[in-house]
């Protein structure tokens, strides 16, 4: 297997200017996938004039509507997506069906997508992540990312404390024999779990240090993924609820509903479920249902459905959950 790296990563303040040299390797014909709030935040079309620039805004997640913006890239050289999770996506799976080199430009942290090769779609109206392609380069400007709105830089780091859960069900897979557990890429997951955990008071005010920090924790998490070739590094049975709970028609950002997910699973995983609690509180992260404004009935159903929301073996499989056990579970951790 191909193990990809981005060739250039520029983070600072107010790095337009720089952007011409980054770029310079990729061509010179390019499109910036991007909404129109972002493209007036983030104006870099003076300084990338002497590129031929074209703008998308992505109308439409679903997967063919994003195979149709596929075929209009094959004159272009490279792409950009610049904005939240949702304009990444937007970049990456179309560029990766157009085999063309994409730059992430993430306006705000909301999760590890920033550098990971999967991206987050809808299929007939179901959400599914599907196999895309990493970066090529990463462009952050700190300026921007700390005039983002706190909750969602907040549910970049519950993304984040959800690999806690996830290294766990690995070492249980491991255990049952299923996947064999990867010292190396587990650790780089949990290196990102560390990042934000030494640095709550500078990510809570947005500092450039702060800033900076969250947006090292992402990019960590994604090249274990990248690098393992799954998302098993940083994904396990809290990314299966928060799956069920968006089949369900849960409306909380992503690092908030695995963030309290993790919550569940590592009591099931019999861990240290009070120091994920904890974490996520110090972030201002919901930590019960009525805070994140999901109804019992939803998440009791999530639970028990989550073991078969994709095909990886967790701490789900050696539970036998039921309503009972599910609220029971919720009642102990406080989530109710």
């Amino acid at each position: 297997m191909i193990k990809r790296f981005p060739s250039s990563v520029l983070i600072g303040k107010g790095i337009a200017k720089e952007l011409p040299s980054l770029l310079e390797g990729f061509g010179k014909r390019c499109v910036i996938i991007t909404d129109p709030g972002i493209r007036k935040i983030v104006n870099v079309e003076r300084a990338l004039s002497r590129f031929d620039i074209s703008f998308i805004t992505p109308d439409s997640m679903e997967k063919k509507r994003l195979e149709e913006i596929a075929k209009t890239l094959e004159s272009y050289d490279f792409v950009i997506g610049m904005g939240g999770g949702r304009a990444i996506d937007a970049a990456k799976y179309p560029a990766f069906i157009a085999k063309k080199p994409w730059i992430a430009f993430p306006t705000v942290l909301s999760h590890d997508g920033v550098v990971s090769s999967r991206a987050s779609l809808d299929s007939n109206g179901v959400k599914a992540s599907v196999e895309a392609v990493e970066p090529a380069a990463i462009v952050a400007d700190l300026d921007v990312i700390k005039k983002a709105p706190y909750r969602n830089n907040a549910s970049g780091a519950g993304d984040v404390i959800s690999n806690i859960s996830a290294v766990e069900d690995w070492r249980i897979a491991d255990k049952a024999g299923k996947e064999k557990y990867h010292t190396v890429m587990a650790e780089l997951s949990l290196l990102s779990v560390k990042a934000v955990e030494e640095n709550i008071s500078d990510i809570r005010n947005m500092t450039d240090h702060g800033a900076e920090m969250l947006l090292w924790a992402l990019i960590s998490s994604g090249f274990a993924m990248n690098v393992y070739g799954s998302s098993r590094p940083c994904s396990g049975s809290e990314h299966n609820i928060s799956h069920a709970l968006d089949a369900l028609g849960a409306g909380a950002l992503h690092g908030e509903q695995v963030a309290l997910a993790s919550i569940v699973t590592s009591y099931l995983q019999g861990g240290d479920w009070a120091r994920i609690k904890k974490l996520c509180e110090s972030f201002a992260l919901p930590v019960t249902l009525g805070a994140i404004g999901i109804s019992k009935k939803i998440m009791i159903k999530a639970m028990i459905t989550a073991k078969d929301a994709r095909d990886r073996y967790t701490i789900l499989n050696e539970v036998k959950l039921d309503a009972k056990k599910a609220e029971d579970v919720m009642r102990k951790t406080g989530l109710i």
